[in-house]
Parts: structure tokens; sequence; C-alpha cells
């Protein structure tokens, strides 16, 4: 791991951070369905390079970007955080296929996502006595960049207001779709994770071993916070990431094997292709990855053929200037009654 001697700009590692999501997302797809790591690493170097897949053409990403992108026109649109504006735009997604390339359907639509976004439409407000749900999937945190860029500003530092605000938009942002303990703890945990590379740039495993610092506290705390240390403390001590391999949709493998990519790569290229060859959920765990080593890289750090050959990748840097260029973001309107 390491990181380049000329020091970075906030806007730079923001930029990286979004486009990162994209780019990852779009190198993935084309084997997430079908593929084992025995069977990628068998393509050689041609996964280094943006290919067809069953979503799209080469370039095009999926519902990781797409409803990252819902994400941030609600927030820039809104000026704030609107429970029912997010939700609305998530079913416009799933429904209609908004936010996907060049008009495609929506596709590879997460179950928890699917029966969130149906059940919203006959239950839009969550009550305190709702009970969580015993799935954590990696789709709270696929999305994450825009809740962080539009709780940030453009400077050196970060003032606690602005990082608890982040956590507290992580937080909703996960529950929309993900309301169980263990995803709503790895989302703050990622969020911090993402907000300490943007602003403390050179020291990467201080910024993991800091990022459980402002967690919300709850019954099950605890032990959340045993299972991300303990999966931490795996990503740094997995040379091979052979503990990843072929892995699902679960929240805590797709932390840390976005970790376990930053902590064992020396550029934001290498760690990449070592997370897509990993297997499992490639397109996810890619965009994942794609978000913090674009924040630790920046946007710069991206390969050029990369960068410029996503699709709609002029927008996605338009789009990350209009969210940390945002004064401020609070919470307009929650469905969560227990968190008004």
């Amino acid at each position: 791991m390491s990181q380049k001697n000329s020091p970075l700009s906030v806007r730079d590692r923001a930029r990286g951070m979004l486009v990162g999501l994209a780019v990852g997302d779009a190198l993935g797809a084309p084997v997430e369905f079908g593929y084992t790591s025995q069977s990628i690493a068998a393509l050689g170097d041609k996964i280094e390079h943006f290919q067809p897949s069953p979503l799209g053409p080469a370039g095009t990403w999926t519902d990781d970007t797409s409803m990252a992108l819902c994400l941030a026109d609600s927030l820039i649109e809104k000026n704030g955080y609107d429970s029912f504006d997010i939700m609305s735009k998530y079913r416009h997604w799933m429904l209609d296929g908004y936010r996907m390339c060049d008009g495609l359907p929506a596709a590879d639509v997460g179950i928890q996502t699917r029966i969130a976004l149906m059940d919203f439409a006959d239950n839009p407000y969550i009550n305190e006595d709702a009970p969580k749900t015993e799935s954590a999937g990696n789709g709270a945190i696929m999305r994450l960049a825009p809740i962080v860029l539009a709780a940030m500003q453009d400077s050196d530092s970060t003032a606690p207001e602005e990082r608890d605000l982040a956590i507290k938009l992580a937080r909703l942002s996960c529950r929309e779709t993900h309301d169980s303990y263990m995803a709503i703890a790895v989302t703050e945990a990622f969020a911090t994770l993402l907000m300490l590379c943007l602003f403390y740039k050179n020291n990467f495993s201080s910024a993991v071993e800091h990022c459980t610092c402002w967690l919300s506290r709850n019954e099950r705390s605890e032990s959340c916070l045993e299972e991300i240390d303990h999966a931490r403390t795996t990503a740094f001590e997995s040379k091979d990431g052979a503990e990843f391999k072929d892995r699902g949709g679960y929240i805590l493998d797709a932390f840390a094997i976005a970790i376990w990519g930053v902590a064992h790569s020396k550029s934001f290229k290498e760690g990449m292709i070592n997370v897509i060859r990993l297997g499992g959920d490639t397109d996810t765990n890619a965009a994942i990855y794609g978000q913090l080593a674009g924040v630790y890289y920046g946007y710069s750090g991206i390969p050029k053929e990369w960068r410029e050959g996503v699709y709609s990748s002029a927008e996605l840097v338009e789009i990350a200037d209009k969210l940390l260029d945002m004064k401020e973001c609070p919470v307009i309107r929650t469905r969560f009654r227990d968190e008004f």
C-alpha cells in the first residue's frame, strides 16, 4: 500500500470516491453472474478493461451506481435529506429504469432492496416499535458516497458537527432498505472511514482503526463492534485474500474486502483487479472498494482509461462537485419515527 507523494485536494478525492464507485461497478459487472474466482483468474488481463455484461455494453454500470445517483439527485434537488423523495426515486429506478444507463431497465435489484421499495408504497412510515431485520446485505454501502460528500465541506478538515451529520445521514440511508443492527453499524463505520480518508490522508491503517469510534449505540452495539473488529483484523492479516474468495452479498464481507483491497495494493488499479479476482458479488464488492480507493488515491489516481471510459464520466465528476459544494444537508423529512 502506498500513497502519492504530492498532496491531493479534497475535491480530487471527492471525485475519486464517486467515480471510483461507478468504475468498480462497471468493471465487476461482466463477471458477476456465472463466474467464480477460479474462472475469473482464467480470463487473465481481460478484466482490466471494460467489457459488455448481461446488463449492458462495456463501461455501463448497474444498480450500485444507479441507486447512488438516485440518492445524489435527491440530496441536490432537495438541498437536504428527504426519505420520501429518496425512496420515490429508488422506486422510479426499480420500476421505470430511472438513472440506468441509456434507459436500460433496472436489473440486479437486491432482495432486501426490492422488499423495502415495494413495502414503501403501502407503509411509508416506520414506527418506533418496528422490528429490525436480521439480514444485512451490502446494498447499504454500495451507494454511500453521495451521503459523505453532501455532509462534508471542501476544506482541509472536518468539523465534529459535519462528522456527526454524515454518520446520521449514513444511518438513515442504510435504514431505508437495510434496517438491521449489523447493516447500520457497518454503514456508519464505512461512512466514517471514507471521511477519515477524505481529510486525514496519509495513514490508512489509523483510519481503519478509528472508523468505529463514533458509531451509534444500541442493544446490539457490542456484538456488532466485535464482528467489525474481527473483519478489520482479517483484512489486514490476509495477504492473498483467500478468506474472501467467492463471497456473496453480506455487508461485513464487502466492508472487509474493500479494506483488504486498499491495504494490500500499491495503486487504485492493482487493488481493483485483486478485488474482482476474488469473485463473488464482483460488481458490488468492486463498487465499494472503488469508493474507498477512490478517496484514498483520488480521481487522478484512477487510470485514465477507466475514469474517462465509464458511462457518463463527465456527469459523475459534475455530481461529485455539486455534492461537495452543498452548503448544508439537513434532514428535511425522515420516515423513521424513532429518528424524529
